[in-house]
């Protein structure tokens, strides 16, 4: 919608407000300048005054269908044409309106979907109603959204809806609550705290709650709003952000909040932890040697962009975080790192600039601070300096992304909005690689996306003059000839490109000479004179951009391969249309903007190209005749007088013989000329009269060409007069109103490049057809069209025959007539009444503009054709004609008959309108610099004059589609019919076509399809045989698929749905593989396209009440009115109860289809599919019904089986009775007093909920105590009052009633069930393996079997049960599947039985469960947990005492007495046990808290934690994930009586000793296989060092890698017991490298040797067993800690850093190997921490143990807490900004391990320098360098390595860039390069890397280098010469 505040007030007068009746509140602008906008203000007010009455009256009528369905379509179609052109009092009514229909109770899906919509259209400019002026309340919207998501049908599948409904309701919410009341918030609250459970993995409840929260209140009600609710919501975030229950969508509400409320909230404590979590949820490729162990926590980027724009504030806390982070993922959107998580950057930088430029509109723009919203406070707006920040700040990242090769739509935006606000920063960098590429010949990419980046910033560059970049339009010209070279037919894609880089610009700067403007103006300033030179060259680039055209075109002339070939046959490719689209659109942006002298000379140069050669018409000369309809639409004078003289006197030479006009093959040259007289005549209409006398006698001989080649385009020809006469549309275009043949005299172009036009100013000038207009084309019509009709007429009547080719060009030339569609008025007869209504649909005032017309003898031209047609198709049908070519075209003909709106719109609009809105968005100059001072106000950030264009012609086309007719007309009906007979046409092509034709016409009219039913019905059931039938059979089902958007086999009306769906199931059988296809595709047709539809329905009287407020008094006592309001109600429910009996009627034919013997098997399954798509909530299935479907349970398809128990699973739920439920106080129940102030987790009134070995309900009293029901509730909080079930004497079920008494459904459920052959054979059927390796626990049959259970009780269960006790023993796969879907279904049956009835059930599911995991395989062992799981989700831990204290005997491990008792069972059994209890204990999580403290004691007593089998202590590693997982504690709450982690690893500390030796360090090989090699090692004697060194070699190699060379050079500066020294290789000045010393140093050598070797575990060994225990230990220790880190709700790490050092002394090098446990264990646990989510707290507790690992003993232990803290430091980088002392101490910890002996250690550091320098995470980077480069000229060998692996650090850190201090750095390493190893290998492997990476952009940073520093690197990095 076009923004013009301005004109929007011009045009809203007191006279037109009086004359209307109200002040329009938002009405559409563009239809004030259309050429007949006089006329619509009478049409609106009639077309509102219509829509009003009857949607009021169809409401209060209570007539769903098809009234209310209508006339809000014609609301929302009045909304789409007007815009809001109503008063606020109607505004708000119907405001009001739409939200009552949605909340019609059980409306079905696509209704609500609809009014959802209308809703949506009616509140979107917000700001409009404010909400003092409106309440709406928030309960009943949540209670429909609940039905609609939440129900247990909808996810079985009963309760379907298309995904659509989803996002119309989010939508919806997020309208409708600016309007909820101001208690809203506070019963928000009540209502879904209560809900919140952080180990569901329902997202919808927090989902939800963001949606419905006001987040826009103002800030005198904060008490009211946010402050009820922000802390605690962010608590919730900070404790469960692991939680995979939705917390992530509380994002949502906190960007709202920040925007809404913007300055309301202080941010500041909370923005180190914000950008924390933006940083994990990039997803970026940073981990712990390559393990990606976390959980992805996935944010939407536009919320993150919301929050972080609207959170900036003066005191620049965010702008500093966001500086960081951006630095920080800068190098991840280089095209080299491109990956998954591109996207994502991409999208986050586009929607930042986005955010941030309507967020400087809002605070800065007048209209904004006019509304009710909130404002920024003054304190807390943007500065100027804040923008600028901001935009260097992002643009670094986008500009590292502009080469990027996908995505370039998204940084193309971002630089747009960027240069927008500050153009002088943007735009010069962006220029500077554009002409740097410009001259690369082997880099097209850097060209193509350089001119793309420029073109996005076009319009802020060339207003750069307001913005303090005034030399921006004169880089202008220059850069437009510069591109031209890519205008290369050899390149594409670089072709296409530069055309758009043309067309943007010539959008937006006339090409006008204004080199002379000097003489006109005095106050040219420096820069616009440089520009106004620049003009000078404007004409020679339009003439050069020609002559690059006609290089293109010459080169795609297409040449004979064969000399029979005819120039018809050839077909031009998609890459060549695409070219001429291209080069049609640059060449009208150029052409029109050219000054008339330029045009004329590009016309002159045109003209010579086009006549002087003749080129073949398919592609170059269909280009070039592009070209001339370009010329001629912007100057259809002198185009037309330049061509068309000479056109028509060389065509009537070619013309003059008839021997040319019988050719098959025409002549190049006429075929040429035809191509270009085609195009020639699309221009002004009212110049093409002037020619029609010298085109008329060419019409006359083309017309009778023979080759159907030529014909079409002598036909075009005619189309294209008529077309030319009879539309409207603009003349010009033009970036300015004003006559550029007066520029630069009387106004100076130059100043207004870029500029926008202001609508009051646009002058836009129609063409409008006028009468002389008219008369011509009824001349060419009288002409052309009688002669044919005529023709066609005697071979109807049998007086002249006709051949095909005549025919086919009566059908070219009545289609080419048929053009001139403004002249042919709709039909004028009365509608044909499809639908019974009492509000009937009328047809509503259109205004074409047009007020001419033509008629074909007196008749309208359609009601005449279309009779004539039907004859010709009868005729040709009847004569069963091969002539397809003739029918093809009869069905273009029908098109134009039936189509009303001409060619312009149809299905091209949709994509216009998007193309349209995507330029638009490119274009925007809102938010921009302010106007130059003598300019027109606001033209500078208006909408460019060429967009506003085009948004009227759009407008103009879509107001054609969105026409309201009261019906089809008859001969519409007749020509539909005709269509209809078409479309079952023998032949495929003429089926094809006549069906999208088909399609049309049914989506255009609606009901339309209604007719058409009965006749596909009838050609159904006539049936057939043979070709002709197979062909009618497939267009009939073809015809039922479509259209796409409303298939007719999945209308909406039970009264259609009952006719074609026996009709399908009924039809003859073919075998065809096609036709088989077809039948096929109707299931997923009807799954994709067919909800839930009502059966009954009851309009709310809220709703009526509404409603009665848009009628006045004389409406609303009109007596027919009075009548039909009266009997409403009545007529309503005659409505409900004749679509229930047309439901009934349909499931009796499905069943009937079902029931008939020997049914071809595929129709039997579909007959089954199309009963589960219509299962209603609100009538059941018959009861006759239900025989037949449980009986499909024992078919022998499997297909029908399986579909059979979804079925009965609808059934059973349709049946079930009603759960008698009654409300309590929570703490009542609990026995304790409502606490004052609330804190959620684990509380006393939450104990009755929770297991406890104390509770066990031995009585019948006991058993009947209120229990919680629904476990979402309680952990967090209560609700106010809980629904609970009622006693079980109060409950009613199938079982409590005779058979006799039964209803028939369940009579004949119970009948089958309890009898013991049906159940035998269908327990035999469901212990087969229906897929081998891909059958799983089946759900629905679970669901299916619980129902039953609960429902019919022990009468049915014991009988599948008894099977299941014979299956769970069974070995194989199926049977013990089986087994485990009755064992679950059987311990959720008994929920609210008795407990003399309950207590058997469940022991006999323990029993099928004991048998089962006695049984179990390997295929199964998932079954049987997922069975345990399911089983107990819902049980009661105090009712289910009995269950829950067997599994934990059956599945926990029983004490060991001694370490030497035998095993019990195998270890694969032990596994299957204790995977079923962890099933259990993640089902009950909170509830089962006890039961996991009491299970990790039997774990430990069992010696568990360190069995000795790998498989278990996995197993068990799982199961402390999750029994630890139940510790859950909020701030100032306590973990209650779940077993806490913390504890559990001090309790495991004193039995990790025997991994220690007496120095601390941790031996990792068992001692029972060192034994022998320490007593030979201690058995040599000194003298025999070779051997004994020879030994430890082996020793060495066998135990751990530890290079012996760096063993025996050991310094003498360590102690002894040191596990680490520098390296000979390090140039140490005591290495000792005389080999006559090596005796005397052998013992010394070994004394240090046995040092290492203990660190590597061949030390003096512990007990062998306490070790391999110990071993065991750790491992499982070190499992359970990654699950809890990975996917515990809170993702606790604080506790597990307690393991850090152990897990960083064994971390493996390289990548772990898979039979490396323990490392493998470790490296897990290190990898997840480091990917963990942080809080400031344990951040300062990774730091502190950072610090202590690296004064570790282990060198090995350095190096990987060196590769931890890499991913650790870097997604803490916020955290590090955040505080000083962070950054110093990282800082600190890097260079002192940069000074480790060991190179690794050393090397690993640096690397981690590079990141933090890459980041700019040091606190001073300058000191930082100065003291590395003071290191470098230590005489420290080790002092130095340090400082110049610290220079090469800063070189790596710019792999993209080049650093201030380069050319000190690279001057510093050229004094090392001799100097000892390993320096100058770390300054060769540094300069490598620099060259690399610094390659592709190599040319530009030279630039930015001086000649010193260029011939230093080449110096550094040219290997050295060895010639003498």
């Amino acid at each position: 919608m076009i923004q013009d505040d301005e004109f929007e007030f011009l045009v809203t007068t007191p006279e037109r407000i009086q004359a209307l009746g109200f002040k329009p509140q938002k009405e559409i602008l563009t239809n004030h300048i259309l050429p007949y906008a006089a006329e619509l203000d009478g049409e609106s007010t009639r077309f509102l005054e219509q829509v009003k009455l009857n949607l009021a009256r169809a409401v209060m009528l209570r007539e769903m269908k098809p009234a209310c369905g209508v006339w809000s379509s014609r609301l929302m179609k009045y909304i789409r044409i007007y815009g809001l052109k109503f008063g606020k009092e109607d505004h708000i009514t119907l405001v009001k309106l739409a939200y009552e229909l949605v909340l019609i109770p059980d409306l079905e899906p696509c209704k609500v979907h609809k009014f959802a919509t209308m809703f949506l259209m009616l509140t979107k400019k917000r700001q409009l109603i404010s909400p003092a002026e409106l309440t709406l309340p928030w309960r009943p919207l949540y209670d429909m959204g609940r039905k609609i998501f939440d129900k247990s049908s909808t996810h079985i599948g009963m309760y379907h809806y298309l995904n659509s409904i989803e996002g119309s309701y989010i939508s919806m919410v997020k309208c409708a609550r600016p309007y909820f009341e101001l208690s809203a918030t506070k019963e928000i609250l009540a209502e879904f705290l209560p809900q919140i459970n952080p180990w569901t993995g329902e997202t919808h409840v927090v989902c939800q709650m963001a949606v419905f929260l006001p987040v826009a209140l103002p800030p005198d009600q904060a008490e009211h709003g946010h402050l009820l609710w922000f802390d605690e919501l962010m608590t919730l975030w900070d404790t469960c952000y692991n939680a995979q229950c939705g917390v992530s969508d509380l994002m949502v509400l906190f960007a709202g909040l920040a925007k809404r409320c913007p300055g309301a909230i202080d941010w500041s404590p909370h923005v180190p932890k914000m950008f924390v979590r933006f940083m994990h949820a990039l997803n970026l490729p940073v981990s712990y040697k390559d393990m990606q162990i976390t959980r992805c926590h996935s944010l939407d980027m536009k919320h993150v962009a919301s929050w972080i724009v609207w959170a900036i504030c003066p005191d620049g806390q965010v702008l500093k975080q966001l500086r960081s982070f951006l630095i920080g993922v800068e190098s991840y959107l280089h095209s080299a790192n491109a990956g998954r998580w591109s996207y994502k950057l991409r999208d986050l930088l586009r929607k930042l600039a986005r955010e941030f430029l309507n967020r400087v509109r809002r605070e800065r723009e007048k209209r904004f601070s006019e509304g009710w919203e909130n404002q920024t406070p003054p304190h807390y707006c943007l500065r100027d300096d804040d923008i600028s920040d901001f935009v260097n700040i992002v643009l670094e990242p986008t500009l590292q992304a502009v080469y990027s090769r996908s995505g370039s739509l998204d940084i193309s935006i971002a630089l747009h909005n960027l240069a927008t606000l500050r153009p002088c920063i943007v735009v010069p960098p962006l220029l500077e690689r554009l002409r740097s590429s410009l001259t690369s010949l082997t880099e097209p990419h850097r060209v193509t996306a350089a001119m793309s980046a420029v073109a996005s910033v076009a319009r802020p560059m060339l207003r750069g003059g307001d913005a303090d970049y005034t030399d921006g339009p004169t880089h202008v010209v220059p850069f437009l000839m510069a591109v031209l070279p890519g205008l290369d037919p050899n390149d594409i894609k670089k072709t296409l490109v530069t055309l758009h880089f043309i067309l943007i610009f010539s959008w937006m700067v006339p090409f006008i000479d204004c080199s002379n403007a000097y003489e006109y103006y005095e106050d040219l300033s420096e820069d616009e004179l440089m520009t106004c030179e620049s003009t000078a060259q404007m004409e020679d680039f339009v003439l050069v951009f020609l002559d690059r055209l006609f290089v293109i075109i010459e080169s795609s002339v297409l040449e004979h391969v064969r000399l029979d070939t005819k120039e018809s046959d050839w077909v031009r490719s998609k890459t060549d249309a695409v070219m001429e689209t291209s080069i049609s659109s640059a060449a009208t942006a150029v052409l029109m903007q050219c000054s008339p002298k330029i045009f004329s000379e590009a016309l002159r140069k045109f003209k010579a190209f086009a006549t002087e050669s003749t080129f073949e018409t398919n592609v170059s000369g269909s280009m070039v005749g592009v070209m001339l309809r370009v010329f001629a639409r912007v100057n259809s004078e002198a185009t037309l007088a330049a061509f068309l003289p000479k056109l028509c006197e060389e065509l009537k030479e070619l013309l003059s013989t008839d021997e040319l006009l019988h050719e098959e093959n025409p002549p190049r040259d006429l075929m040429y000329r035809l191509v270009l007289l085609m195009h020639v005549v699309e221009c002004d209409g009212t110049v093409l009269l002037q020619y029609m006398d010298d085109i008329i006698p060419i019409l006359d001989r083309a017309l009778k060409l023979h080759a159907n080649y030529a014909l079409s385009r002598a036909c075009e020809v005619l189309s294209h007069i008529l077309t030319s006469l009879c539309y409207i549309d603009l003349k010009e275009w033009r970036s300015s109103p004003k006559d550029y043949g007066k520029a630069p005299a009387e106004w100076l172009p130059i100043r207004e490049w870029g500029y926008g036009c202001l609508l009051k100013d646009a002058n836009f000038k129609w063409h409008v057809p006028n009468e002389q207009e008219a008369q011509c084309a009824q001349m060419l019509l009288d002409r052309y069209l009688t002669v044919e009709a005529d023709r066609l007429q005697q071979w109807l009547t049998g007086e002249r025959p006709m051949c095909r080719e005549r025919r086919l060009r009566s059908f070219y030339i009545i289609n080419a007539v048929l053009a001139c569609s403004t002249f042919l008025p709709p039909p004028d007869e009365p509608p044909v009444l499809l639908m019974d209504s009492q509000v009937p649909a009328t047809s509503l005032p259109f205004t074409s503009g047009v007020n001419h017309k033509v008629t074909f003898r007196g008749e309208n031209v359609r009601v005449a054709l279309t009779r004539l047609l039907l004859q010709v198709q009868s005729r040709l049908l009847d004569d069963k004609t091969d002539d397809t070519r003739g029918l093809e075209m009869l069905i273009q003909v029908w098109e134009r008959v039936v189509v009303m709106k001409g060619l312009r719109g149809g299905p091209g609009l949709e994509a216009r309108l998007r193309s349209y809105a995507a330029l638009e968005r490119a274009l925007d100059g809102r938010g921009g610099p302010p106007d130059f001072e003598n300019g027109p106000r606001n033209a500078g950030a208006s909408r460019l004059r060429m967009l506003a264009a085009d948004a009227v012609r759009l407008h103009d086309d879509s107001r054609y589609d969105l026409v309201c007719e009261a019906g089809i007309t008859p001969s519409a009906l007749k020509a539909l019919h005709a269509l209809a007979d078409l479309s079952v046409n023998t032949y495929s092509s003429v089926r094809i076509l006549a069906q999208i034709r088909l399609y049309w016409m049914l989506s255009h009219y609606p009901y339309s399809y209604r007719s058409l039913v009965p006749k596909l019905a009838g050609i159904l059931a006539a049936g057939g045989e043979g070709d002709e039938w197979h062909a009618r059979h497939k267009g009939v089902l073809f015809m039922m698929l479509g259209p796409r958007t409303g298939p007719l086999v999945a209308k909406q009306d039970w009264d259609v749905v009952r006719t074609l769906w026996p009709a399908i199931l009924n039809a003859p059988l073919s075998e065809k593989p096609s036709m088989v296809r077809l039948e096929q595709a109707f299931n997923d047709t009807l799954h994709r396209n067919f909800p839930t539809v009502n059966t009954r329905l009851v309009m709310s009287q809220s709703a009526v009440d509404v409603a009665s407020l848009l009628l006045t008094e004389a409406q609303f006592t009109d007596l027919k009115f009075t009548e039909q309001f009266n009997n409403a109600i009545a007529r309503e429910a005659a409505s409900s109860d004749r679509s229930e009996r047309q439901y009934i009627e349909l499931i009796t034919e499905l069943i009937k289809v079902v029931e008939t013997p020997n049914i071809q098997w595929r129709r039997l399954e579909l007959a089954m599919q199309m009963l589960t798509f219509c299962p209603s909530l609100q009538t059941p299935y018959p009861g006759f019904a239900v025989r037949p479907i449980v009986h499909a349970l024992l078919h022998d398809d499997i297909t029908v089986r399986r579909t059979a128990q979804r079925l009965t699973h609808y059934v059973l739920k349709q049946r079930k009775h009603k759960l008698v439920k009654v409300k309590m106080d929570p703490y009542e129940i609990a026995g304790v007093p409502k606490p004052e102030k609330h804190v959620p987790g684990y509380r006393k009134d939450l104990e009755w909920a929770i297991w406890s070995a104390d509770r066990i309900p031995l009585t019948d009293e006991d058993w009947e105590k209120p229990f919680l029901r629904n476990p979402i509730f309680g952990f967090y909080s209560w609700p106010e009052t809980l629904e609970v079930s009622a006693p079980s004497s109060e409950q009613m079920t199938s079982a409590d009633l005779r058979p006799e008494d039964m209803e028939e459904g369940e009579r004949h459920l119970y009948e089958f069930f309890t009898d013991e052959e049906n159940v035998n054979r269908l327990v035999a059927f469901l212990t087969v393996e229906e897929k081998k390796g891909k059958d799983k626990f089946n759900g629905i049959r679970f669901s299916m079997f619980r129902i039953l259970f609960s429902q019919f009780g022990e009468a049915v269960s014991f009988r599948f049960t008894d099977h299941a006790l014979r299956c769970a023993v069974d070995s194989q796969e199926a049977p013990q599947r089986f087994a485990a879907e009755v064992a679950a279904a059987a311990l959720r049956a008994p929920r609210y039985w008795s407990r003399e009835r309950a207590l058997p059930m469940y022991r006999t599911a323990l029993k099928i469960l004991e048998c089962g995991l006695t049984s179990v395989i390997a295929e199964t062992l998932e079954d049987w947990g997922t069975c345990v799981a399911t089983g107990v989700e819902k049980l009661e831990p105090t009712r289910g005492y009995l269950v829950l204290s067997t599994l934990l005997q059956l599945c926990a491990p029983q004490p060991r007495h001694s370490d030497n008792e035998p095993d019990r069972d195998s270890s694969f059994s032990v596994c299957a046990r204790l995977y079923a209890l962890q099933g259990a204990l993640g089902s009950l999580r909170w509830r089962a808290a006890p039961l996991a403290a009491l299970l990790l004691r039997r774990l430990e007593e069992a010696n568990f934690i360190q069995h000795p089998y790998q498989n278990v202590r996995e197993t068990v590693g799982s199961l402390l994930m999750t029994i630890f997982d139940t510790e859950l504690v909020f701030p100032g709450g306590d973990s209650g009586s779940a077993p806490r982690l913390a504890d559990f690893l001090e309790s495991v500390k004193p039995r990790l000793s025997a991994l220690y030796d007496e120095n601390g360090d941790i031996v990792i090989k068992t001692a029972a296989s060192l034994a022998p090699q320490y007593e030979s090692r201690a058995a040599a004697t000194v003298g025999a060092e070779d051997r004994a060194l020879q030994h430890a070699l082996g020793t060495v190699g066998e135990v751990a890698e530890v290079a012996l060379g760096d063993v025996a050079r050991l310094t003498a500066d360590r102690p002894p017991g040191a596990d680490d020294a520098p390296q000979a290789a390090e140039g140490s000045s005591t290495a000792e490298s005389s080999a006559g010393q090596r005796g005397a140093r052998v013992e010394r050598q070994l004394a240090d040797l046995t040092a290492a070797l203990r660190l590597a575990g061949d030390a003096a060994p512990p007990a062998p067993r306490d070790h391999a225990r110990a071993l065991n230990l750790l491992t499982t220790v070190f499992r359970g800690c990654m699950g809890v880190v990975v996917r515990g709700v809170g993702g606790s790490v604080s506790p597990q850093y307690a393991l850090v050092g152990t897990a960083c002394a064994l971390a493996a090098r390289g990548q772990p190997q898979p039979h490396d446990e323990l490392p493998r264990a470790s490296a897990g646990l290190l990898a997840s921490l480091a990917l963990a989510v942080h809080s400031c707290e344990a951040f300062d507790t990774a730091l502190a143990n950072l610090e202590t690992l690296a004064d570790g003993r282990s060198w090995w232990a350095r190096l990987a807490c060196l590769d931890f803290a890499q991913p650790l430091l870097f997604y803490g980088l916020p955290l590090l900004c955040d505080k000083v002392e962070r950054a110093v101490a990282t800082e600190n910890f890097t260079l002192k391990l940069m000074r480790d002996p060991r190179l690794e250690v050393r090397k690993s550091a640096s690397r981690l320098l590079t990141g933090l320098m890459h980041c700019h995470a040091l606190p001073d980077e300058e000191a930082t360098l100065q003291r590395l480069m003071r290191s470098c000229r230590s005489a420290e060998l080790l002092e130095r390595h340090c400082g110049v692996l610290g220079l090469c650090a800063y070189l790596a850190s710019r792999p993209y860039s080049l650093g201030a201090r380069l050319g000190a750095v690279l001057a510093e390493l050229a004094r090392h390069t001799s100097a000892p190893d390993p320096v100058p290998a770390t300054i060769r492997a540094a300069l490598a890397d620099f060259r690399r990476t610094h390659q592709d952009d190599w040319p530009r940073h030279r630039d930015n280098l001086t000649e010193e520093e260029l011939d230093l690197l080449a110096d550094l990095t040219s290997p050295p010469s060895y010639c003498a």
